[in-house]
């Protein structure tokens, strides 16, 4: 087990002849189209679940160039929709996505409120070709899929309270999916609060207080703290949109903040799912980049969707992705992980034994050349193509 910063290539190189020597480079995901048994027992919390599901499709941005304009109108929404179905009926050991909504999301129905807090924070920026967002292609992959267990649009709030929602990403979802509420910007708090070591409280809106269930849609990127994964995805969750408990003493990926909010009661019992929508990935917090670890990430891209019902162990194996690029082809300084292992022991599911577990070895037939592996009593990673 690698515990210390990013694998260096010979760092790489040995685990994966370790590996070998210990007959782990046996294929470690499923051909194509063929569901594994999940062995982890199904928890009624999905934060105790140790399940987190790869679901690969080469074809989702084969149209994407670099520099492309609104980049997200190359993905095949299609395609993503049926990597989300497949990811979701593998958690949930279903043969339909109906089934595994009704599992993941308990009584969910007609009349079920999901907030989905969306990663918006490049919309600031030059964010038509140049930086990575939660794409409309991901939010109509969303909202297809919901509606087959009776979700109603109406329903479904796509937001982030740290950024305005541009007009071109709005009138792309409601092409597809009319009537998706797209909520940008500081919103009414409610009572709902968690203390912060300085910038005042964290006030959770009143809209995901009035919702039955919440979704995490985060992305691959690079970061100071390592990557912005599902829980750090939170941030912009703060009813008035400022992130002013984050980059004071400690900054968040030294302290204890990412931890205060998603194990806060509420977030908590409303935090059904976490989808990594790695299609395309990023070298820092504000780019969009093509990866250069093309055995890993075939043509540079990722395409893949991560999914996991723990926020913990979704972002233990979003930063080995990251990692495994940046070892290769050094990106933005700063694998601080301190606040991932600040979450450790919070349940006994959270070890800290499982931050940087995963084995680099080799794919499934029909994966990228490359994968990870882990122990399966800390992490039961399945990685399939759809």
């Amino acid at each position: 087990m690698i515990r210390t910063g990013l694998f260096s290539r010979r760092k790489f190189v040995g685990t994966s002849a370790q590996a070998a020597a210990a007959g782990l480079l046996a294929r470690t995901a499923l051909p194509p189209n063929l569901l594994a048994a999940v062995a982890s027992p199904w928890e009624a919390d999905g934060y105790n679940h140790k399940v987190v599901v790869r679901i690969y499709d080469p074809a989702v941005a084969a149209n994407y160039t670099s520099g492309t304009p609104y980049y997200w109108r190359t993905f095949d929404t299609a395609r993503l929709e049926a990597m989300l179905d497949a990811g979701i009926m593998q958690i949930a050991s279903a043969k339909t996505p109906r089934e595994a909504w009704q599992k993941i999301l308990p009584g969910v129905s007609s009349s079920s409120r999901i907030v989905v807090k969306a990663n918006l924070n490049n919309t600031a920026r030059e964010w038509k070709a140049a930086a990575l967002n939660t794409s409309p292609a991901m939010m109509i992959a969303l909202a297809k899929s919901l509606n087959k267990a009776g979700v109603r649009n109406e329903n479904l709030t796509i937001l982030d309270c740290s950024r305005y929602i541009p007009d071109e990403m709005k009138a792309d979802v409601w092409a597809q999916a009319p009537g998706v509420q797209m909520v940008g910007g500081p919103q009414p708090a409610s009572t709902a609060v968690q203390e912060m070591p300085y910038g005042g409280h964290y006030v959770i809106p009143q809209v995901v207080l009035d919702a039955d269930y919440l979704i995490s849609s985060h992305l691959m990127k690079k970061h100071d703290g390592g990557q912005t994964g599902a829980m750090k995805n939170f941030f912009g969750m703060k009813a008035d949109g400022k992130v002013t408990f984050a980059h004071g003493e400690p900054a968040w990926f030294h302290g204890h903040q990412v931890r205060g909010i998603v194990t806060h009661p509420e977030l908590r019992k409303r935090l059904k799912l976490c989808i990594n929508e790695a299609v395309l990935a990023a070298n820092s917090p504000d780019t969009l980049d093509t990866w250069t670890f093309g055995d890993l990430f075939p043509d540079g891209r990722p395409s893949s969707l991560f999914l996991s019902r723990n926020p913990f162990l979704q972002d233990v194996v979003g930063w080995d992705f990251v990692r495994a690029e940046c070892s290769r082809f050094p990106c933005r300084v700063g694998p601080t992980i301190t606040w991932l292992k600040n979450c450790a022991g919070y349940l006994p599911a959270w070890q800290e034994a499982a931050i940087e577990s995963g084995v680099f070895v080799d794919g499934a037939p029909g994966m990228p050349p490359r994968d990870m592996r882990y122990d399966p009593a800390l992490v039961e990673y399945i990685s399939r193509r759809v």
